[in-house]
């Protein structure tokens, strides 16, 4: 049975603390990040959102328990390397800031968490980097902003834009990847990870130098937006021309543009038979 002793306290609020503990009955001395919840709303909020998680296969916390009136989960200690600190975009290649925004999307996409828990420990920033550039979420997350109404949108949205501060040493140099994101960022256009890391890795610049099929798939995604809307806009023009056209052949027998466009090529025919 596991006997918890508290080693520090990295935190402490209105609705609890963030404990770092050590397991005294366990042989190796296991450490674990524990949240210790005093607040019952919030208290019931998580176990609910755990309850109604049903995408979670394998539940990351390692127990749930109460004690003295204080609520009590356990997480696994995750080696603290924050990304704030230990991230340098200015000397990494694109490429290899391109690959932080996928390791930290599949990251997210398997963290095993409920949303809502996912959406705090994203807006606090709760996420390590390693040296190989290998991202790993942490569980350190101060509970007083829960909100049950937080979807996976709501996720989605927050690391997108993460990602753009990731990429933002790479602006300058007009990266498919950050332009594709900012544009969508700004227009809210993102509800689900699947969907982030397709476009993220869609415009990733390639390993090895490509050509010019390559070049025009990443401009492609770059501006498939525009293309859209442009080829929208066309479309309406030439159904406006149909319908015109139609009712203009309904109501006078004939289309008048259509005769004088025939007559001008009669005129020309006649005019090459003289000659």
């Amino acid at each position: 049975m596991m006997r918890l002793k508290t080693l520090s306290v990295v935190k402490a609020g209105k609705s609890g603390e963030i404990l770092i503990c050590e397991d005294v009955a366990s042989k190796n001395k296991t450490q674990y990040t524990v949240l210790a919840v005093d607040d019952h709303d919030i208290v019931h909020g998580v176990v609910s959102a755990y309850a109604k998680a049903d995408y979670i296969e394998h539940p990351t916390y390692v127990d749930m328990y109460s004690d003295a009136g204080r609520y009590y989960i356990v997480y696994p200690l995750v080696p603290q390397r924050p990304l704030v600190s230990f991230y340098r975009g200015d000397v990494l290649s694109l490429r290899e800031c391109e690959e932080v925004c996928v390791n930290l999307i599949i990251a997210c996409m398997t963290s095993n968490l409920p949303w809502q828990l996912l959406y705090l420990l994203l807006k606090q920033r709760q996420i390590n980097l390693s040296e190989d550039r290998q991202v790993s979420l942490g569980y350190g997350i101060d509970l007083s902003e829960f909100d049950e109404a937080i979807k996976e949108t709501e996720c989605v949205q927050v690391c997108a834009r993460i990602l753009l501060e990731i990429l933002a040493p790479k602006a300058n140099a007009r990266a498919n990847s950050y332009i594709l994101l900012q544009k969508k960022t700004e227009r809210n256009t993102y509800y689900h990870f699947t969907e982030l890391y397709k476009d993220v890795k869609a415009a990733m610049v390639p390993k090895r130098g490509g050509g010019i099929f390559l070049r025009l798939k990443l401009w492609l995604a770059r501006n498939k937006d525009t293309i859209f809307r442009i080829l929208f806009r066309v479309s309406i023009v030439l159904a406006i021309f149909v319908i015109v056209t139609f009712l203009t052949n309904l109501i006078f027998g004939d289309v008048p543009w259509l005769r004088l466009f025939i007559r001008s090529f009669e005129r020309i025919g006649l005019e090459s038979l003289t000659q």
